[in-house]
């Protein structure tokens, strides 16, 4: 038995046993997900195209935050890049170094100042960990003290609004409750659930803004077809 109790740990580290399943993703906002946990262990070839823009993207010494399986820091450290992994979960650090990942921090973004990298790698809606609106700009300035002179950061995210149309074309959002791309999801995988948590989507637009306001430069990398988006902050 799994000495954890997230759905994230217990599920990986029943697929390093050889056990499949799905995580169960259900959000406040849009519809219940069905995630198979293989797809957090996929390879360059499996990965999507905005995951290998972002990944060819990375230059000189990598921090890859919120690195969950570690999946994109195995990818980056077989190209002999230089690449650390970030995670806020013990038992996913235990993860990442069971598949061979060889340099790990357990931290929190927010708070962690013991280094500084060239690129700073967020995949998988790389903007959520900030939870909501208001802490993108703290994370951002926070950001630049872990940036080597002319250092990059290399995030994606999705806007949200296409959950808000209306069948005649139009929008409806709620101007009086928070930014509409402030999701709380909670996860459940076999019998554990895990806490509700807060995850940001954030438009385009809104992020270049937020990232101006703390003095970087926005470039659009790729651009999906649902909504989603990947950039380069300088």
């Amino acid at each position: 038995m799994s000495k954890y109790n997230d759905p994230f740990e217990i599920a990986f580290f029943d697929y390093l046993d050889g056990n499949s399943g799905n995580l169960i993703v259900n959000p406040d906002k849009g519809d219940l997900e069905e995630v198979p946990v293989s797809y957090f262990f996929r390879n360059f070839n499996q990965m999507p195209e905005m995951e290998k823009i972002a990944i060819e993207n990375c230059t000189g010494s990598v921090l890859d935050i919120g690195a969950g399986s570690g999946c994109h820091s195995l990818v980056l450290q077989g190209k002999l890049m230089d690449v650390t992994a970030l995670e806020i979960k013990e038992g996913l650090i235990e993860v990442m170094k069971k598949q061979g990942v060889r340099k790990t921090i357990l931290a929190d973004i927010m708070t962690y100042n013991a280094g500084t990298f060239d690129t700073l790698l967020m995949l998988m809606n790389g903007a959520g960990i900030m939870g909501t609106l208001d802490k993108l700009g703290s994370f951002l300035k926070h950001a630049r003290t872990l940036l080597n002179p002319g250092g990059q950061i290399i995030l994606d995210s999705s806007d949200l609004l296409y959950l808000y149309e209306e069948d005649d074309g139009s929008y409806r959002i709620n101007m009086n409750e928070s930014y509409y791309g402030e999701i709380i999801y909670q996860v459940s995988y076999k019998n554990v659930a895990g806490e509700p948590f807060r995850w940001l989507f954030v438009d385009f637009s809104t992020l270049e803004q937020i990232a101006a306001e703390a003095g970087f430069v926005t470039d659009l990398l790729f651009e999906g077809d649902h909504f989603d988006y990947l950039v380069r902050l300088t």
